[in-house]
């Protein structure tokens, strides 16, 4: 499996100082280092379609090859509640294979028999989606963050990452000039939510000492 891109200071500073100026900037390179650690068995390449992104990849299912493109829009992080979501959209989505692929798969791509205008749909509709993906419908997939396995086990992290993201929040998401930018703004769900998440972070430590069965395992 590929190793992790190495650590990159000046890459951080520039996160930071971009931070401090009310937006986050992330090169596509950095996304690609990751996007390549996570299969050897699937190519996938992004590159910016401003506002969003296009992911093409190549990949073998059901005995068959496939080739795969799809553009992805994304919203800002909506904060409500103990919910951090954010709706992505996939549009412009071709799947091609060979002429002489065999498999039910191949045989659906070639004959167009796959609802490529309702991906959101059709991906709902065939596998089981994990807890993460609220809704999954047309074109849209809506995830919420705060259910991502490594933060949903970790009822501190999940308080902390709650409160800190109803002050300072991500309201924006657009590509371009090989770039991911994200846009920061203050108090995204608004003052009542930030003092709720507040306090529910600076509970959940004595609600782990008074209760510690309930800490994750």
């Amino acid at each position: 499996m590929p190793s992790s891109p190495p650590f990159d200071a000046r890459q951080a500073l520039r996160f930071a100082t971009g931070a401090l100026a009310g937006r986050i900037s992330i090169p596509l390179s950095a996304i690609r280092g990751r996007l390549g650690a996570i299969s050897e068995k699937v190519s996938l390449t992004v590159e910016a379609a401003s506002p969003g992104l296009r992911l093409e990849g190549k990949a073998h299912a059901l005995g068959a090859p496939i080739e795969f493109s799809v553009r992805i829009d994304a919203e800002g992080v909506r904060v409500e509640g103990e919910q951090r979501t954010v709706r992505i959209r996939l549009s412009e989505v071709e799947l091609a294979t060979t002429d002489d692929a065999p498999g039910p798969l191949a045989d659906a791509i070639r004959t167009g028999m796959i609802d490529t205008q309702h991906p959101a749909t059709l991906i709902g509709n065939m596998v089981a989606l994990p807890d993460m993906v609220v809704a999954a419908e047309g074109q849209d997939v809506v995830i919420d963050l705060m259910k991502i396995p490594a933060i949903e086990r970790d009822e501190l992290l999940k308080a902390t990452l709650a409160a800190a993201t109803s002050y300072l929040g991500v309201t924006g998401i657009r590509a371009s000039n090989d770039t991911l930018e994200l846009q920061l703004g203050l108090l995204p769900g608004g003052v009542k939510e930030a003092a709720l998440s507040t306090a529910r972070a600076a509970l959940t430590p004595a609600v782990r000492f008074l209760w510690p069965e309930r800490a994750p395992r």
